[in-house]
Parts: structure tokens; C-alpha cells; sequence
């Protein structure tokens, strides 16, 4: 019994392993809802170049900011999504304006 229990544990963890580096590849342009919230952002948010590995939401997400912030001064922030390390760029007016201005439909 003890056998088979750590059998089926060795294949959960290997599935989980798998299921995060394929989680990892993901760009989102490929996920749907992550791609309309990016649109609805009034400011630009872009992968870091300089970010090395996954990026997991509250374990990475203090590490990914000071990389967004050492990367580029036009770079107000950073965080964790969908395995990897998003810096926020600093808002301009222009984009603020831009981004409240009401759209026909």
C-alpha cells in the first residue's frame, strides 16, 4: 500500500513539475484574460530582460520589482504574472488622458 502511495505521489509531483515549466512559456498574447486585462491597463507593462527564471507571484515578486526598477528609470515597477517578471512603466499624462478618454463603440 505504502508502495503504490508514493508511486502516485512521484507522478503528482511530476505532472506539477511539468505543468509549471509549460506554465512558464506561456506569453500572454496566448491567454486570453490576461491579455484583455494588459489592453484595459492605462499604462505599458512589458516582460524584464533582465529577470533570470519563474517568477511565482508572492515568493519572486519583491525580487522582480527591484529588477523592473534597476532595469530602467521609465520603469515604475514590477510583479509576477504568469510565471514571469512584468515591469510597469511610469504613466505619462498623455497616457492617462489617452486611457480615460471615452470610446464609440
Amino acid at each position: 500500500m505504502a508502495h503504490s502511495a508514493g508511486k502516485n505521489l512521484s507522478a503528482l509531483l511530476i505532472l506539477l513539475v511539468a505543468m509549471a515549466a509549460v506554465a512558464g512559456r506561456i506569453h500572454p498574447a496566448e491567454s486570453a484574460s490576461m491579455q484583455q486585462s494588459r489592453i484595459h491597463s492605462p499604462c505599458k507593462e512589458h516582460p524584464s530582460a533582465n529577470y533570470k527564471g519563474m517568477c511565482l507571484g508572492v515568493i519572486n515578486d519583491s525580487e522582480c520589482n527591484s529588477v523592473c526598477l534597476d532595469e530602467s528609470s521609465d520603469n515604475m515597477s514590477g510583479s509576477c504574472a504568469i510565471f514571469m517578471c512584468w515591469c510597469q512603466i511610469r504613466c505619462t499624462s498623455e497616457t492617462v488622458v489617452a486611457a480615460s478618454a471615452p470610446t464609440l463603440a
